[in-house]
């Protein structure tokens, strides 16, 4: 298969490597780590990602502020990365060929070339693979695939964490990568809004079902209040799933037109890929989430309480 991608690459002239909306370090250091080597291939290449704000604590990865918010007027070839399906891009399908790179089991194999490695911690674990099936990478490339696979993996922390993850860290440690300042990067930057809105979102916190299930809401109104951005809520549903008896953590985001993004994590035996998938959404069994256009809270925490086996 990765012969494949690299004929169909060979083929095209102009690509485009895309991102999935509200992109993570895995969604976008995959794609950034396959921009250097098409660029010296001669290809025209074009990064996108259609999320309004992407969050700034990515800015230190390379070619980071070449990502354009629309598809170029040219694309041959789109390659997507760390997205289960085609309407997570924020794009609708054009006159282009897809290859589809990514590790989440819930995938629709969506792409004309469909890499999907279920087994893995990270896209970017996917994306090395199929990068040094083509060349020895660089020192650049390894700091994005380095990104992440810490961030998937909570800096190698989460259930995910397996033999392949550390010897992948190792080999881009090898290539140059500081882990020191890849931590920094992610994890000490915090603005003061982002600080502000951590203390509001915990008194927001609900213990249920003998509190084995965490509940935690952030309105519009908690946003504007706090001056924080869409992104910078990323952080907050492991706080819930941190609690000593919690094994389902449920964030509750309430968007812009008034629907709900709901992020969803467990501990150690809930699958809540299948509950995502059950409301049309998708992930990991330790992390999913979907979308709901109900209005009532209240009904969606008990929808979703009726679907964990606990």
């Amino acid at each position: 298969m990765y012969k494949h991608v690299w004929k169909l690459i060979d083929e095209c002239h102009y690509i485009t490597l895309i991102s999935h909306i509200n992109p993570d370090g895995d969604t976008l250091g995959a794609a950034l780590s396959f921009y250097p080597t098409l660029k010296q291939m001669g290809k025209n290449v074009s990064l996108v990602n259609t999320t309004k704000e992407i969050a700034n604590k990515y800015d230190f990865l390379p070619n980071f502020k070449k990502i354009k918010k629309s598809l170029p007027e040219k694309c041959e070839l789109l390659i997507s990365f760390d997205c289960g399906s085609l309407d997570r891009l924020g794009i609708k399908k054009g006159n282009f060929k897809i290859i589809n790179i990514d590790h989440h089991q819930s995938n629709t194999l969506f792409g004309d070339i469909n890499i999907v490695e279920t087994s893995y911690a990270s896209s970017t674990l996917v994306a090395l693979e199929i990068l040094e099936h083509h060349h020895k990478i660089t020192k650049d490339e390894a700091l994005c695939i380095y990104t992440g696979l810490v961030e998937d993996t909570g800096f190698f922390t989460h259930p995910n964490t397996d033999v392949l993850a550390f010897e992948s860290a190792s080999r881009l440690i090898s290539r140059g990568v500081n882990p020191s300042e890849v931590s920094q990067n992610l994890k000490m930057r915090n603005s003061l809004a982002k600080t502000r809105l951590t203390a509001l979102f915990i008194n927001s916190i609900e213990l249920l079902n003998d509190a084995k299930i965490a509940v935690g809401t952030i309105s519009q109104k908690d946003l504007k209040k706090t001056g924080a951005l869409k992104n910078d809520t990323d952080h907050l549903v492991d706080i819930l799933r941190n609690l000593a008896t919690v094994e389902l953590a449920i964030l509750i985001l309430e968007e812009k037109d008034s629907n709900y993004k709901i992020s969803l994590r467990s501990k150690s035996h809930l699958d809540v890929s299948t509950i995502a998938q059950s409301f049309n959404g998708g992930g990991h069994k330790r992390a999913a989430g979907f979308e709901s256009t109900n209005k009532n809270i209240e009904t969606i925490i008990k929808q979703i309480r009726e679907k964990a086996t606990l």
